[in-house]
Order: structure tokens, then sequence, then C-alpha cells
């Protein structure tokens, strides 16, 4: 018998997740998979930082707190940033934020996205959610009203909505044959992490990028984005 339900969620990253925990309550029967095992592993903080961070605004903070999310989050390693300058290498334009112009504290957080994700996972095997690891998506198809979809083990799932949040290479994507349009921008940003009691960071465009550098000053993390071209 074909497994159902009213919203099947393809990958359980953090778009994936978050819309799977921001469900909870509607009604609906939530179903969420992914290819991996979505175990969380245990945090090590004298771990090395990952490269792969997000900087989580103030209103991305607010829908992580309603999600039940961010104290899993700075409970791990989160390093909040109250400055903000963006420029032009060539000197044509720039423009600077800070917290203190708008009375608040920080203007956000930067977070490695292992820790977002592993604190959104720690919250949905909380919730009663429908969760199916290891789950990799062979075959879909519309069936009647709902999209069957078919599993590399043979299990089908039906529902009348699917959300593809599988990510750049999504089987959602091509097995509906969903066109994309791709433009290189021929740019290109590196952003360096390190851990910091306050973070300021500063992106310069400039016409020939080179690798960014990072360094703590006074206890301070600054991040210098290089990009090929400005935007």
């Amino acid at each position: 018998m074909d497994m159902r339900a009213d919203v099947l969620i393809v990958g359980a990253g953090m778009v994936g997740s978050a819309l799977a925990l921001a469900l909870q309550g509607s009604g609906l029967q939530v179903l969420l998979l992914d290819g991996s095992p979505l175990s969380v592993k245990p945090f090590e903080p004298a771990a090395a930082f990952e490269p792969r961070v997000s900087a989580l605004s103030a209103a991305s903070q607010r829908i992580l707190e309603r999600l039940g999310v961010w104290d899993g989050i700075v409970s791990r390693r989160a390093s909040p940033y109250g400055e903000m300058q963006v420029w032009d290498g060539s000197g044509t334009g720039q423009i600077h934020f800070s917290a203190a112009s708008v009375h608040a504290e920080v203007l956000g957080h930067i977070v490695e996205n292992r820790v977002v994700q592993d604190a959104l996972l720690d919250r949905l095997h909380d919730c009663d959610l429908g969760l199916l690891a290891n789950a990799r998506l062979e075959q879909m198809r519309r069936s009647g009203d709902d999209w069957l979809l078919t599993l590399a083990d043979g299990r089908k799932l039906r529902a009348p909505l699917v959300v593809a949040a599988d990510g750049a290479n999504s089987a959602v994507r091509r097995l509906t044959g969903t066109p994309t349009r791709e433009r290189h921008r021929h740019q290109r940003a590196q952003q360096p992490a390190a851990p910091a009691h306050r973070v300021a960071t500063f992106h310069r465009h400039r016409p020939a990028g080179v690798p960014a550098a990072g360094a703590r000053w006074a206890g301070r993390l600054v991040l210098d984005c290089l990009v090929d071209h400005a935007c």
C-alpha cells in the first residue's frame, strides 16, 4: 500500500527541515524524506570551524525561535556581528550598517550551516512529524490529483503537494522536467569563520578577486569577501 501525506517535502536540509517544522500543528499530514541517515553527531566545541556558514539576520533568528531551534544553535556555536561594511574596490561607493544605528545589540549571527542543520534535526526528532531517512527518490509522476513518488527500495509515496527542497542537483526538478535558467555572474566570495565575541564583516568588491583574509582583532572578527565583479 502506498504511503500517503498531504505534503511531501523532499530534502531535509535547512530549507526542507525548517518548512516541516513550520507546518507542525497545521492539521496537515507532513512527510519529510531525505537520502541521508538524518542523524545528528555530538557537537565538539573544540572542533575547527566549518567553512560553510550563513549570516542569520534578526528576522531569521525570530523564525528559528518560533520553530524551537534557536536555543539548539546558540548552545553549539554562533558568532554575533554588530557591523557590516560593503564597498566597491574601484572607489565608486560604499555602504555601512551598524547595530547601534537601529538601536539593536547585534545585526545578526554568523553560524556554520552544519550547526543550523543539526539543531533543526534535533528538533525534528522531538516532534511527531513523519521522517523518512535513507530515502532516495527514483521516479516521480502524476497520478490523478496526486504525485506518485517511487523510492530506490521500491516504496511508493503519494501526495497532492510535493516540495522540492533537495538542493542544486534536485532529483524532483530532474524527474519532473522542470526547466531552470542559469547565468554565470563571474563572481566569487570567500568568508572565513573563527570564534569571536563580536563580529564586524567587511565585503570588498573588486575586478580581480584574490583569496579572502580574516583576522581577529581586539575580539572582533574581520571577514573580507572579495568578488570578481561588483553587483
